[in-house]
């Protein structure tokens, strides 16, 4: 019984070897069928040497119980070599379609023009396009400076390669060797200014060669970025089936998103989203396309996006934005109303953190639009509560002023902004509040302080928005202190600014009314006069007749101020302005020695 189990084992034994062999057969790849062969002969004899011991042995069940297990290896083997057989075959049939392919696409690149720039003997540069139709380029270079391959790639390209005059001519002036093959033009530059520590911008139409050193920390991230997305540009073009590439897609999305290119940003979103709904990126850019719809001013569309958000992924945790986005998309539209219910709902559902905070501001910017400052500066104080944020606090505290001018309560809202001034906060409320903070002192009738804050307002902040009311409130401050002759120049000044003024009209007749009360009356006819040929349709334009009539008036050209008064009596159709024409033409007629008639008019004015 023990030779018989030997002789079994030591069978057993030789069939493994012969399956190690035939795990290895793709050592070269023409012995490889024939060694499959031979393992299928070999192991086939070794399993009928097998079968014959086993029906003629007659040991007991526990030996036949080990054998059979062995047969069933011996018949998984048997599989496993069939497998490899099959994919030798695959592999053949593979390689040779490979190779017809490569001939094939060989033969379309030769055909394809190629550009060969020789500018020296130690110079090579071959232009040629590769199958995607993107230009690729061969250089192989032996001890040649740089300047002259930077000349040879700009000659090749069709592009400037501007070098910063600050680099050191040394870098241009030394020899390299370089040899690459089939590379697009970015690639070449880089191996080649890399060796110098150099870098390069891309233009449009340029090239410019620096140096990191010459780059500060901003500039060389938004280079750095920029590169980013040239080089998912390029992998968009080249690997256009690839499964990856959606990245691509995403990360270009947000480098125009960032940069404010909205449009852009929203096609690469919009195919993440639509073509790759399975992928990582696509809940992300889904979101995105709202926010870049409601950049572009397209409520409507935005709206659509955010809750088609919303059914695609009711369970995500960018659900309360994507509603807070659609109360957003409703202020846009100038629903306030429905924009504030919308805010209610996400704060039931977020009734505490950074959520509820946005939420409670969100509340109060829509109660503000309503009119409603008091329920406003509530939710703004409770969101001042939920808020830990500098910056937000800024937002909170403005607001709350503002809310207070509206209410007219001048000195509350001076102590809120003078709070917000002393401690800061994000710029743009610090300007804002600047501005506003003057025209509370000007309201007040504190006419000198209004004007020093005006004054500090328009030095820091020459470009606000705020400038043109800045200029005509500082102007008026100037005025009822009786500064005429600097209240003038301060308004000849808004004037003329390049700046858009919607106050200019209201400018050119404070001017007049400079002259008028510093009793300049010659001055002052002229300058309303001039006020009413330009602005003709300016909402000022009684207020102009009246004071071209006044001064007439007071010059004592009474039979030309009656015609002036005539004229406000045409145009105008309000009660005390009437009576105050008729009350002038009265004293006119009576100026005149013309009683009868004065007292007509004074009868008129009595109604």
């Amino acid at each position: 019984m023990n030779k018989r189990l030997i002789f079994i084992i030591t069978m057993l034994l030789g069939v493994f070897p012969v399956y190690a062999l035939a795990g290895a057969g793709n050592n070269t790849a023409g012995d490889s069928s024939n060694n499959v062969q031979n393992v299928a002969i070999d192991e086939s004899k070794n399993h009928e040497m097998i079968q014959t011991q086993i029906q003629n042995t007659g040991e007991s069940g526990d030996l036949k119980g080990e054998l059979d297990k062995e047969l069933r290896n011996l018949e998984m083997l048997q599989m496993q070599l069939q497998i490899l057989k099959d994919q030798e075959l695959e592999e053949k049939k593979g390689t040779e379609s490979k190779e017809k392919s490569s001939e094939k696409k060989a033969a379309e690149q030769k055909e394809r023009k190629n550009v060969v720039i020789q500018p020296n003997e130690n110079i090579i540069l071959k232009k040629e396009m590769d199958p995607y139709d993107v230009p690729v380029f061969s250089i192989n270079a032996k001890q040649v400076q740089v300047a002259e391959i930077l000349k040879a790639l700009s000659a090749s390209c069709g592009k400037s390669i501007i070098v910063d005059e600050n680099v050191d001519p040394e870098y241009l002036s030394s020899f390299i060797n370089i040899s690459i093959k089939k590379s697009p033009l970015q690639d070449i530059l880089e191996a080649i200014l890399g060796m110098r520590s150099l870098e390069y911008i891309p233009k449009e139409d340029a090239i410019f060669v620096t140096s990191l050193s010459q780059l500060n920390v901003d500039t060389a991230s938004e280079y750095y970025k920029d590169k980013a997305a040239q080089i998912y540009q390029r992998a968009q073009i080249k690997y256009p089936n690839d499964k990856r590439i959606v990245k691509a897609y995403y990360e270009l999305g947000n480098y125009y998103y960032d940069l404010g290119f909205n449009f852009l940003a929203l096609q690469e979103y919009q195919i993440v989203a639509k073509k790759y709904m399975t992928s990582p990126f696509a809940k992300d850019a889904a979101f995105k396309t709202g926010s870049c719809y409601y950049r572009l001013n397209d409520p409507e569309s935005a709206m659509r996006a955010y809750f088609q958000f919303v059914y695609g992924y009711p369970k995500d945790p960018l659900i309360a934005e994507a509603f807070i986005g659609i109360g957003d998309c409703l202020m846009m539209q100038g629903l306030y109303k429905k924009a504030k219910e919308t805010y209610e709902k996400v704060l039931e559902e977020n009734p505490e953190g950074e959520i509820a905070a946005r939420v409670q501001l969100n509340i109060a910017k829509a109660l503000t639009k309503m009119e409603e400052y008091r329920e406003a500066i509530r939710a703004l104080m409770m969101s001042r509560e939920l808020y830990n944020s500098i910056q937000i606090g800024a937002e909170i505290e403005y607001l709350i002023g503002k809310c207070l001018f509206s209410l007219k309560e001048y000195q509350d809202s001076r102590t809120v902004l003078g709070n917000l001034l002393a401690n800061g906060g994000e710029e743009k409320f610090i300007e804002d509040a600047s501005f506003l903070l003057g025209e509370c002192f000007y309201n007040e009738k504190y006419y000198v302080e209004a004007f020093q804050v005006f004054k500090r307002a328009l030095e820091t902040y020459p470009n606000s928005n705020w400038v043109p009311r800045g200029m005509y409130l500082q102007g008026k401050s100037l005025r009822a202190m009786n500064f005429y002759d600097s209240a003038i120049k301060t308004f000849q000044e808004g004037i003329h600014s390049k700046m858009h003024n919607e106050y200019v009209d209201k400018m050119s007749l404070e001017i007049g009314w400079c002259y008028f009360e510093s009793n300049n009356y010659t001055r002052s006819y002229e300058s309303f006069k001039d006020f009413i040929k330009k602005y003709p349709d300016s909402k000022s334009l009684i207020d102009g007749l009246v004071g071209l009539a006044d001064s007439l008036f007071y010059e004592k050209k009474y039979e030309e101020s009656v015609k002036a008064y005539i004229n406000v009596l045409e145009k105008s159709a309000e009660k005390e302005i009437r009576a105050f024409a008729f009350e002038r033409i009265g004293a006119c007629y009576k100026s005149m020695g013309k009683l009868e008639q004065a007292i007509k008019a004074f009868r008129l004015e009595l109604g």
